[in-house]
């Protein structure tokens, strides 16, 4: 197989010979762009763009090279512009609904969606995205209902079944997320989604290794994925790894600073590595993002505990139990308390049965209430 460069260096020897050829500027263009090329991209455009004018195919690539490179506005600008002067195009509604959802305009995304639905012109094409809105916005039930009454169509949709093999994740169906992201590994290239979903099965069994295995590539084409790096971080914990926990967490609370799992996920990893400072920290962050989670009042009183402030240690034990009785971070904060834990290496101990849910009071690992 010829290296992607050398494509894109024979393109110019031929535009060279043939500067007017829009096919071929156009042909450029998009290696280019699949290659994070934008700059070489752009150049071929402005060819095309030269030879063939305001063709609609053309400004419809430009909008695609404004959103490779985060300028949502300006591509956005541009697609409203083509959906007005064609609009009973149903490919170039898809296309704004999607920079809409790419965008993080997520309502106005799904505003469109259900337009197209309703009229039955949403092309097969758009399901994927389609779906991506639904789970932005929670509607995972509403979503899997839908995707079995199209479940013949989207069988045959790598991308749109890697994304419902996460949403079956998020609803605990694993079943469905095996069946759907074998569906979607089965395409090429394999599906980033179906990837996180096998990551979260794996966590499920406790299966840190095959985590792993499967996260590594999500994150490596997608460094700011924020789900795969907390998933990540949860299978170093189970791992004993408390330096790449941290490394891990660290990075899913820079992309997540909402996310409360995550935020649990890092202070748990500091108390593993013994850093008691930095776990309350982690926890207290956790704390101010949601009062109501006993988890958190729980994690807050182990820092307080192992600071020697046992009154206020109480103060969160009772409002951790009374929020969830069977709160595992509440239970260890007792535990330090009542003198259980007499020096670091009985700390770490616990922290680590805890972890891996082998003596947690309710039976749960880590991986099932980080989620959160």
């Amino acid at each position: 197989m010829s290296n992607p460069i050398d494509r894109l260096d024979r393109f110019d020897g031929y535009l060279r010979q043939d500067p007017d050829n829009t096919a071929l500027a156009v042909d450029a263009f998009e290696l280019a762009l699949s290659l994070g090329l934008h700059e070489r991209a752009g150049a071929y455009l402005d060819a095309a763009q030269a030879s063939a004018g305001d063709a609609p195919y053309l400004a419809y690539r430009r909008g695609a090279w404004l959103a490779a490179q985060g300028r949502w506005d300006e591509a956005l600008a541009l697609q409203q512009a083509l959906c007005q002067r064609y609009p009973d195009d149903a490919d170039l509604a898809a296309a704004k609904a999607s920079l809409l959802h790419y965008a993080g305009r997520h309502d106005e995304a799904e505003a469109d969606w259900s337009a197209l639905q309703a009229s039955g012109q949403l092309p097969d094409h758009a399901w994927a995205n389609r779906l991506r809105t639904l789970h932005f916005l929670g509607r995972l039930k509403e979503s899997l209902a839908l995707a079995g009454m199209r479940a013949d169509l989207l069988r045959t949709q790598p991308e749109a079944a890697g994304v419902l093999s996460l949403m079956a994740v998020d609803v605990g169906d694993f079943a469905a997320a095996r069946l759907w992201s074998d569906l979607a590994l089965a395409g090429e290239p394999p599906s980033l989604e179906a990837l996180t979903a096998r990551g979260a099965l794996a966590l499920a069994i406790k299966d840190a290794p095959g985590a792993l295995a499967a996260l590594a590539p999500v994150v490596q084409a997608r460094p700011n994925e924020g789900r795969a790096w907390s998933s990540m971080g949860i299978a170093h914990l189970l791992l004993q790894d408390a330096g790449a926990a941290q490394a891990a967490f660290l990075r899913a609370t820079a992309l997540m600073p909402e996310h409360i799992g995550s935020w649990h996920g890092l202070g748990w990893a500091r108390l593993l590595g013994r850093d008691v400072a930095g776990a309350a920290m982690a926890f207290q962050q956790a704390l101010e993002l949601d009062r109501n989670f006993g988890e958190s009042h729980g994690a807050v009183a182990i820092g307080l505990a192992l600071a020697g402030q046992h009154d206020e240690a109480e103060h969160h034990i009772a409002l951790a139990l009374r929020l969830d009785p069977a709160s595992l971070s509440a239970r260890f904060a007792q535990a330090v308390l009542s003198g259980a834990l007499q020096n670091p290496d009985e700390l770490q101990a616990l922290a680590l049965r805890a972890l891996r849910g082998v003596e947690a009071p309710d039976g749960r690992s880590l991986a099932d209430w980080i989620r959160t």
